[in-house]
């Protein structure tokens, strides 16, 4: 099993975890039960399920990233689509420097670099979530791409909405019914499973 891999089997027994705490006693539904019974434990399985998925995606950018540069500087010198990607969102470009021993090489090398320890800031440092332009903003610079079907979307969509107006405003005017939420969580996991593929696919 590699890293990728490793990561997505780690998300889900998470989540399954979370599920099982929060959530799982109220699944069938039971109409008979009122939403103030199980409103804070759907606001915990939200909550903590969106920083799980938060911090899977960043650790899948960092590694995707170090990876392919590593890759790059083995003398096979390989190169994949998240390597020209980091190029591109590298801000330090090639310059000409008589004194260095070989120029591509430290040019490029230099270029790297640069683009990770400004990719490892943003991730670190600014990244808090996981709406779509919030990963783009950190798997773009690494040739990747969240699924574009708008199911998928919706629900990580919802899940975000949730996790904010939880986290930020401590009410909503309506509680989210825990078999929504599930569903919400399933397809993010869904969008999880397909950036592991993506992020496998750069290394065949």
């Amino acid at each position: 099993m590699n890293d990728f891999d490793s990561l997505y089997k780690e998300l889900v027994e998470h989540i399954v975890q979370l599920e099982n705490k929060f959530i799982k006693q109220y699944i069938p539904a039971d109409p008979a039960l009122l939403p103030s019974v199980y409103d804070l434990d759907v606001r915990a399985y939200c909550i903590l399920s969106h920083a799980a998925f938060e911090q899977f995606f960043e650790q899948v950018a960092l590694k995707v990233m170090i990876q392919s540069i590593d890759n790059w500087m083995e003398p096979e010198r390989k190169i994949n689509g998240s390597l020209l990607a980091l190029a591109a969102f590298s801000d330090k470009r090639l310059k000409y420097d008589e004194t260095t021993s070989d120029i591509p090489f430290d040019n490029l090398k230099n270029t790297f670099e640069a683009a990770k320890k400004s990719l490892s800031q943003l991730i670190i440092k600014k990244n808090h979530g996981i709406s779509a332009d919030d990963l783009a903003t950190i798997l773009l610079p690494v040739g990747l791409h969240i699924h574009t079907d708008i199911n998928l979307r919706n629900s990580l969509n919802q899940l975000v909405r949730q996790r904010g107006e939880y986290a930020h405003n401590g009410t909503l005017n309506s509680v989210l019914a825990p078999e929504d939420a599930q569903k919400y969580v399933s397809d993010c996991l869904l969008l999880c499973n397909d950036i592991v593929k993506k992020a496998n696919d750069k290394f065949e």
